[in-house]
């Protein structure tokens, strides 16, 4: 069920080759994804999205030269909202955000400011960042999620490959919950590798089988898809097959290359809390 895929025909550029880490400032390293051409297939059309949200990428490694030339270093937090044209593929950004590390910018406000501006023209929507120091990080510490977790569900499990059928009511009864589990897997459609994450979802409406969600979301194991676009396909497949009254889906995914990127899809404008799991 996962031969829906599109794999962009922008694979030609940095994908699976050997490159050169640039560390000098380079914007054209940034590659773009048209977010519509998998959104087509989910039958979610460009001027009527059925959620609001947010991409939240985290980088761990990026570093500048201030104006004496000292290394300055920060996570930075890049928020791509949904609504944006395309998508940025992540090792580009990696190249991206490594062409800092050897370039001179007298002010931390000049970093922000050429990030925001770069990353807005690759995704054709506003991106916002911001910097925090080791400092502020580690205040923040590590998280933990609110809700209930799926882990210790006793489920036979035998499919790997993205169903929605395990999708299912058990009753009529309204409930509010709020459920996560840390087993969600899937694979970068373009690399084969593994993308780990946890899955918190929170609804309002007719109760939701807790067993058939966990099969769903482990059903995605061997499923090749980008991370946004993971997080639009289960919103998509729990309206479509439970339709609750009101949804949020976020993902939190693990580093790869020094970011990690976290998928939010909501009725609601408010994003959850922003907490760093322990895997990221």
């Amino acid at each position: 069920m996962a031969d829906d895929m599109v794999v962009p025909e922008q694979a030609g550029g940095h994908y699976n080759k050997s490159v050169e880490y640039i560390t000098t400032y380079r914007p054209s390293l940034l590659e773009s994804i048209p977010r519509q051409q998998q959104r087509q297939l989910l039958g979610i059309a460009p001027d009527a999205l059925p959620f609001r949200g947010v991409d939240v990428w985290n980088a761990y490694e990026f570093s500048w030269l201030n104006s004496r030339g000292r290394p300055e270093v920060a996570v930075a937090q890049l928020q791509v909202p949904a609504k944006s044209i395309n998508i940025i593929e992540s090792k580009s950004l990696k190249l991206y955000l490594g062409s800092y590390s050897g370039t001179h910018f007298s002010r931390r406000a000049e970093v922000i400011n050429t990030l925001e501006s770069d990353l807005t023209l690759a995704a054709r929507g506003p991106v916002s960042v911001t910097l925090f120091s080791p400092d502020q990080v580690q205040q923040h510490g590590i998280g933990a999620l609110v809700g209930q977790s799926l882990d210790n569900l006793d489920v036979e499990m035998n499919e790997y490959t993205w169903n929605p059928d395990h999708l299912k009511l058990v009753s009529d009864t309204i409930v509010r919950e709020s459920l996560y589990t840390h087993l969600f897997k899937s694979l970068c459609p373009l690399t084969g590798q593994p993308d780990y994450a946890s899955v918190v979802i929170q609804y309002h409406g007719r109760n939701i089988s807790h067993p058939g969600l966990l099969s769903y979301l482990v059903s995605f194991r061997e499923h090749p898809e980008f991370a946004e676009q993971i997080g639009e396909r289960i919103f998509t497949d729990i309206m479509s097959r439970c339709k609750p009254e009101q949804l949020t889906v976020q993902a939190r995914f693990t580093r790869r290359g020094g970011i990690d990127i976290n998928p939010f899809r909501s009725h609601s404008d408010v994003l959850t809390s922003e907490v760093r799991l322990w895997r990221q």
